[in-house]
């Protein structure tokens, strides 16, 4: 395993454990559409993650990436939505079977290049997932208004993580993405 599959799957054990808490302490506040966007959201992103780490994990054998993609990409979306309901939890697992499939189709289509790249941007989205909890929480509360002046920094805040993030993933990649080998054409 590199350094960069080690960086996504401990991405996405820290997406499972804060997924867990963040469902624990909001669940009772969150409307049932709520809960259906998180787990969708959560589902999908997480499904991609791991169908295309299982495509370029398994280059040339579609079947095995996209069996073991789409059963792991459902396991974790079902132990992340768990929380939040029946119905939100088979819409989570539903979400990271259907990512799986996608994502190692993906991964067997693309290059490792363009695979890192997608990596990075596809855990970014399920990280960023959880930032769904508190948001919508504070939507369903009675007050229509902005609590206080700070709350304009947490978009600030939710930003310089997202780019801290995605520069923490590219640090692992032992080859830059934009210096790839040059194709040699025959002549005949």
């Amino acid at each position: 395993m590199s350094d960069f599959q080690i960086f996504i799957t401990l991405a996405l054990l820290m997406i499972v454990i804060f997924s867990f808490l963040l469902a624990r302490k909001f669940h009772t506040t969150l409307h049932h559409s709520h809960c259906m966007v998180i787990s969708m959201m959560t589902g999908t992103s997480i499904g991609l993650v791991i169908g295309l780490m299982m495509g370029s994990i398994f280059p040339g054998n579609l079947f095995l990436a996209t069996v073991s993609g789409m059963s792991t990409g459902a396991l974790i979306a079902g132990v992340c939505n768990w929380k939040l309901g029946m119905v939100s939890c088979i819409e989570g697992i539903s979400a990271g079977l259907m990512g799986g499939m996608m994502g190692a189709m993906l991964g067997e289509m693309i290059s490792i290049a363009e695979s890192i790249i997608l990596l990075e941007l596809f855990i970014t989205l399920a990280v960023c997932s959880l930032v769904l909890y508190p948001t919508f929480a504070s939507t369903s509360s009675p007050e229509p208004f902005i609590p206080s002046k700070k709350w304009f920094l947490k978009p600030l805040l939710v930003f310089f993580l997202v780019v801290g993030f995605l520069l923490a993933g590219s640090w692992y990649v032992g080859e830059p993405v934009n210096q790839q080998k040059p194709h040699i054409h025959h002549s005949s």
